[in-house]
């Protein structure tokens, strides 16, 4: 476990690095709640993403809580495209890893967007499994 961060971001990276030349990168923002009764917190959330395929997008989260006792947060996922509705009503599923103050632990998700002409709006439901928490974030998209 001690290795673990490293881990992903290397197999992340060797995932991703051969589709950058092609990639088309996004970044926004949003509100998000943390309800988990330890931590049951809102936050603003930055969001920065990268679609490596086709189907894949490579998004990166970080969330800082408004609540003293509840530390930042950092979200590294990976959705795939599984609902385009005629490009008014997206649906993309996604599995990725948490890394809240010293704990890591997997999370998956989804995220549900509506794109207009000048931004993309987004609802994302995160279950995080270690800290049996859900985490809902609703934001925009430049």
């Amino acid at each position: 476990m001690k290795y673990f961060k490293s881990l992903v971001l290397a197999v992340v990276l060797c995932v991703a690095l051969p589709f950058i030349g092609k990639a088309q990168i996004y970044f926004g923002g949003g509100m998000s709640y943390n309800s988990n009764s330890a931590q049951n917190a809102l936050g603003v959330m930055a969001k920065l993403g990268i679609g490596i395929a086709d189907r894949f997008d490579i998004n990166g989260n970080a969330t800082y809580y408004f609540r003293k006792e509840t530390p930042l947060s950092f979200d590294l996922d990976l959705h795939y495209r599984l609902i385009n509705l005629s490009e008014h009503f997206l649906i993309h599923p996604f599995v990725g890893v948490n890394f809240t103050g010293s704990n890591n632990s997997i999370a998956f998700g989804s995220s549900f967007k509506v794109p207009t002409e000048g931004s993309t709006y987004f609802f994302e439901p995160r279950y995080i499994l270690d800290g049996k928490q859900w985490v809902f974030t609703l934001g925009i998209i430049l």
